[in-house]
């Protein structure tokens, strides 16, 4: 994307979800549309697994971003993502009894949110596998803790009513595993308040066909 204007707020690189993944996704957001009251929806345009997340760079930066963005595209291959349920900033849930939910306490923090009993935000929980930790080793970026694979599907705008609605919400969002195919990185950045506007894409390489 040309025209940027410096400093670009909110960059990202990121895996988006594409095709059958992102219908998948947007199907969860609207059987969740029921407690939209309580919810702030991620951008069901946009859905997609971050990598690395900067809150401001200048022009310089960007242009090392890229690059490095797209080094490691060249050196990745598609490869196929698994979600394996739905959790939540302080509490993880999952399907796995026979009333359909497993809830256990997480401890610790998650994102600069405490596990204090208040949910935060929905998200789909990432499965690490061999493909996904090969790709993160790839990025040369510093992070102040560890990677936690997981897409959003929401904010949890008022946490005690959601408390409240809990059991539904789970049960709205029973059988939410499914496959995520993989195969290119976007960046992303805020242009002209827009946040998660794409500027950049790097697709991974293709195996050539077989020869006849």
């Amino acid at each position: 994307m040309s025209g940027l204007s410096f400093p670009l707020k909110r960059v990202f690189v990121a895996l988006p979800l594409e095709r059958e993944a992102k219908w998948q996704f947007q199907a969860l957001q609207e059987a969740l549309k029921p407690f939209a009251d309580i919810l702030r929806f991620q951008n069901a345009a946009s859905p997609h697994l971050t990598l690395q997340f900067w809150q401001e760079v200048m022009e310089i930066e960007y242009h090392q971003i890229v690059k490095q963005t797209e080094n490691i595209a060249l050196k990745s291959k598609p490869f196929t993502m698994k979600c394996t349920g739905v959790s939540t900033f302080g509490s993880h849930l999952r399907a796995g009894t026979h009333s359909g939910v497993q809830a256990r306490l997480r401890t610790g923090t998650h994102s600069g949110v405490q596990a204090r009993g208040e949910d935060r935000v929905l998200f789909l929980d990432i499965a690490f596998s061999e493909e996904l930790a090969r790709l993160r080793k790839l990025c040369p970026w510093p992070s102040g803790k560890p990677f936690s694979p997981h897409i959003t599907l929401a904010r949890i705008e008022h946490p005690q009513r959601f408390a409240v609605q809990k059991k539904k919400v789970l049960k709205a969002l029973e059988g939410s595993a499914f496959a995520i195919p993989v195969d290119r990185l976007r960046l992303f950045a805020e242009i002209d308040g827009r946040k998660q506007t794409p500027i950049a894409e790097y697709p991974f390489p293709t195996l050539p066909p077989p020869q006849a």
